[in-house]
């Protein structure tokens, strides 16, 4: 099994910033730990100097919501097999959002993905093909966050590395339909925000997404969040 030890407010596999080790679950010693090169390095999480009104943080448009216009990428998906950019798949920031670096989203590598050695073998494992990564902070700039795709040759390989992944911090039960995991990451100072993160898989793409906030982010959001890029996963809506 694959074991993130979170050291702090954010893991480095899911968004930009943090430094993570890697350990075997048997022996519960973690690897020297490896800062991140998969997403761009984010703003501070305050808020603007004249925010908008408070957004919905999950989109505007429903579970699920198309890209904007302007987007070129495309994609389709076929009995849980995705094909095309897998940025199309992304969740859809709500329309007044700050989104970091590319607006279609980031194309990621295995080894950006893979921070650790552990993490590089089970990307091969499970037959690792492509990645795609988008962060945003919401108008009101209470919220950062961060989605994370990761697809795989097969939808058994996505659930492989689903169940191999987990991390080292507190679970919570967010009371999903479809196969899903929690956490509240640990703070590491006490300048850190607080984070919780979900993790699950459709047809052959695995799915992690952070929440990072000035205050405790609700179950409620990352409920939401997670169900609706699963759905968009499963019915590219």
């Amino acid at each position: 099994m694959i074991v993130v030890v979170v050291g702090l407010v954010v893991l480095a596999t899911l968004t930009a910033g943090a430094v993570v080790a890697i350990g075997s679950s048997s022996s519960g010693t973690s690897a020297a730990a490896v800062p991140s090169t998969t997403a761009p390095t984010a703003p501070t999480t305050s808020a603007p100097a004249a925010p908008s009104p408070t957004p919905d943080p999950t989109g505007t448009s429903g579970p699920g919501a198309s890209p904007s216009p302007s987007s070129t990428v495309t994609g389709s998906v076929h009995d849980g097999a995705h094909s095309g950019d897998l940025r199309w798949f992304l969740l859809t920031p709500p329309k007044d959002a700050e989104i970091y670096g590319d607006e279609a989203g980031t194309s990621v590598t295995r080894d950006e993905v893979g921070v650790s050695g552990d993490i590089k073998r089970a990307l091969s494992r499970y037959g690792f093909k492509k990645g795609a990564q988008r962060t945003y902070l919401t108008a009101d700039g209470e919220y950062e966050i961060s989605v994370e795709l990761l697809r795989f040759g097969s939808a058994a390989g996505a659930s492989g590395y689903y169940d191999d992944f987990s991390l080292d911090s507190p679970a919570l039960t967010i009371g999903s339909t479809h196969p899903a995991k929690a956490y509240r990451l640990s703070s590491g100072s006490a300048e850190s925000t607080d984070a919780v993160a979900a993790l699950s898989h459709q047809g052959d793409v695995h799915i992690s997404i952070t929440v990072t906030g000035e205050k405790l982010p609700g179950r409620d959001l990352l409920k939401r969040l997670l169900d609706q890029q699963y759905q968009r996963l499963a019915t590219g809506r």
